[in-house]
């Protein structure tokens, strides 16, 4: 006997009303999707036209409380473009770049690296990787008052550290918080915070990388060096770039441990350009001025993360196929 093609289903799903074919009431996928845009409205989409607007209108305190703008145009761009504060801002942003996120990443790839190739024991692979991981979790707010604690001249236990090891004399203290090292200073604190996360980027393509070709070089007794020069890291340049990028991503918004530890200075040492545009909208309330400095800075970033982003892009290319030549 042949079967109806409803046969098979049970009585609740055949005996529903006809044109109901939604076990849940028809305004939860409508609340399940309009929800997340609302938010996604209200707390980026709004304040991101808010910003545009406001960047060419003279807005300040008394502005706001009136609620009467004055046209300018692009009077706050220039402003912000030939600021000597805003120009040395971005040397500094250049140099945290260098000796910050870059440092980040090659300490980070250098640690998954020593971590899943030396390391044999599961138990202490995993440990370890849970110690180094730790900092990440701390707020970096929590992270500034430590370090700033650490770094004080006279009661900091870095500079004791160096007097106990003989780099410094008794009575000798290095002023990490001065204008020389601050921001050197503020650099070292957020490399030992955040190369945990290139650490476990790294480590999880590690993982993942077949280990077939692994194999295939111990059958053909190629060194430890060249296996780690020819195969390992040209198979995770990508995911180096990549979280090369989400450094950079947090480095362009880098306020936090500024201003815990040194509030932008001694004097401006110590400004970067988003802690410019933090100075100007809040303390300043020169909203004007502050939002020309973010849309600068979001441009900035933009440009850079497409540029790395068309990078990725030529390098998988050739690195999907040859991956799918190795598989086969």
């Amino acid at each position: 006997m042949q079967q109806t093609p409803n046969s098979n289903y049970p009585d609740w799903f055949k005996n529903r009303k006809k044109g109901n074919d939604l076990i849940v009431s028809p305004l939860i996928p409508w609340a399940m999707v309009g929800l997340p845009v609302l938010v996604l409205i209200a707390i980026v989409i709004y304040p991101t036209i808010w910003m545009g607007y406001h960047a060419f209108q003279n807005t300040n305190m008394m502005s706001l409380f009136y609620n009467n703008y004055e046209y300018v145009g692009w009077s706050n761009f220039y402003n912000v473009i030939t600021s000597e504060r805003m120009h040395e801002s971005i040397y500094r942003l250049i140099q945290y770049l260098i000796f910050g996120a870059c440092l980040e990443v090659l300490l980070g790839t250098i640690l998954a690296l020593t971590l899943y190739e030396m390391i044999k024991n599961e138990f202490l692979k995993v440990m370890l990787l849970i110690l180094m991981v730790m900092p990440m979790m701390l707020p970096p707010s929590i992270v500034g008052v430590l370090w700033k604690f650490l770094l004080q001249a006279y009661n900091g236990a870095i500079n004791h550290l160096l007097i106990n090891l003989g780099f410094l004399d008794s009575m000798e203290r290095i002023e990490w918080l001065g204008a020389q090292f601050a921001l050197l200073s503020i650099t070292i604190a957020d490399v030992w915070q955040w190369t945990a996360l290139p650490l476990l980027i790294v480590y999880s393509g590690r993982v993942s990388l077949p280990p077939a070709i692994y194999e295939a070089a111990k059958v053909d007794g190629a060194p430890a060096w060249m296996v780690l020069k020819r195969i390992t890291l040209p198979m995770l340049k990508e995911i180096i770039a990549i979280a090369f990028i989400i450094r950079f991503m947090d480095a362009y918004k880098f306020v936090d441990k500024i201003y815990v530890m040194t509030s932008g200075g001694p004097g401006q040492s110590t400004e970067l350009p988003v802690f410019i545009a933090f100075q100007k909208g809040i303390r300043e309330v020169e909203v004007g001025e502050a939002a020309a400095y973010a849309w600068l800075i979001f441009v900035f970033a933009a440009v850079l993360t497409t540029l790395f982003l068309k990078y990725l892009k030529n390098v998988l290319k050739p690195q999907a196929f040859a991956l799918n030549m190795s598989k086969s």
